[in-house]
C-alpha cells in the first residue's frame, strides 16, 4: 500500500470516528432528556398520586356526613310524625272540648239546663252537671 491509500484509510477511520462519537453525544443527548422526562413523569405521577388520596379522603368525609346527615333526617322525619300525632290528638282533643267550653260560657253568662240541651244538643245529665259546676251560686 502506498501513501495516499494509507491516508485514505485513516481518513476513513476518522470519519468512522466522528461519527460514531457524534451517535455518542446524540445519544447521550437524548438520554439526559429520557431522564428528565422520566423524572418530570415521575414527580407528576407523585404529585396526582396524593391528590387521589386527598380525593378519597374527601369523599370518605362526605360518605360519613351523608350517613350522618341521614341519620339525623330520619330522626326529624321521626319527631316530626309524632309532633304531627300529638297535634291531630289535640286538635281532636280541641274539637271534643269545644261544646263544653261553649256551655261553661252559655251558664257563667246566666243560661239554663233547658237551654244547653237544646242548643248544644248536650244530655240532661250533662248540662246539669255544667250548671252545677259552674253556675252562679245564689247566697242565702
Amino acid at each position: 500500500m502506498n501513501m495516499p491509500d494509507n491516508n485514505l484509510v485513516v481518513l476513513i477511520a476518522l470519519a468512522f470516528a466522528a461519527f460514531a462519537l457524534l451517535l455518542a453525544v446524540v445519544a447521550w443527548v437524548s438520554a439526559v432528556r429520557s431522564s428528565k422526562r422520566l423524572q418530570h413523569s415521575e414527580a407528576r405521577a407523585a404529585d396526582l398520586q396524593t391528590q387521589l388520596e386527598l380525593v378519597r379522603q374527601s369523599i370518605t368525609g362526605l360518605t360519613a356526613g351523608a350517613v350522618g346527615m341521614d341519620r339525623k333526617l330520619q330522626q326529624l322525619a321521626a319527631r316530626e310524625r309524632v309532633l304531627s300525632e300529638r297535634q291531630e290528638t289535640y286538635e281532636n282533643q280541641q274539637v271534643d272540648d269545644q261544646p263544653y267550653s261553649h256551655a261553661i260560657r252559655l251558664v257563667q253568662q246566666g243560661a239554663s239546663v233547658s237551654r244547653l240541651v237544646e242548643e248544644l244538643e248536650l244530655s240532661e245529665s250533662e248540662a246539669e252537671l255544667i250548671v252545677r259546676l259552674h253556675g252562679h251560686r245564689d247566697s242565702a
